[in-house]
């Protein structure tokens, strides 16, 4: 059986996101810090991934829709 892989296109949402003295903010390089750090990621019955990081991260908690629509426009389509 071909082994799977799961694709993550980060923008800087809430799954990279770290604390800091200004609540939570998206940290370039945390996401993918925070998975080599488990090993139950790196099990061989585990699908590959790959994180794709996209810059500028960004918080959409503080988009309205026009702002969501703006900021995609900004991504190629991954595949």
């Amino acid at each position: 059986m071909q082994k799977k892989s799961i694709y993550v296109a980060y923008t800087g949402g809430t799954i990279g996101m770290q604390r800091s003295e200004h609540g939570y903010v998206p940290v370039s390089g945390h996401l993918q810090r925070q998975l080599a750090l488990m090993p139950e990621f790196h099990r061989p019955e585990m699908p590959d991934f790959t994180i794709h990081e996209y810059h500028p991260l960004m918080d959409f908690i503080r988009y309205d829709p026009r702002g969501l629509a703006a900021h995609r426009r900004r991504y190629p389509q991954p595949l």
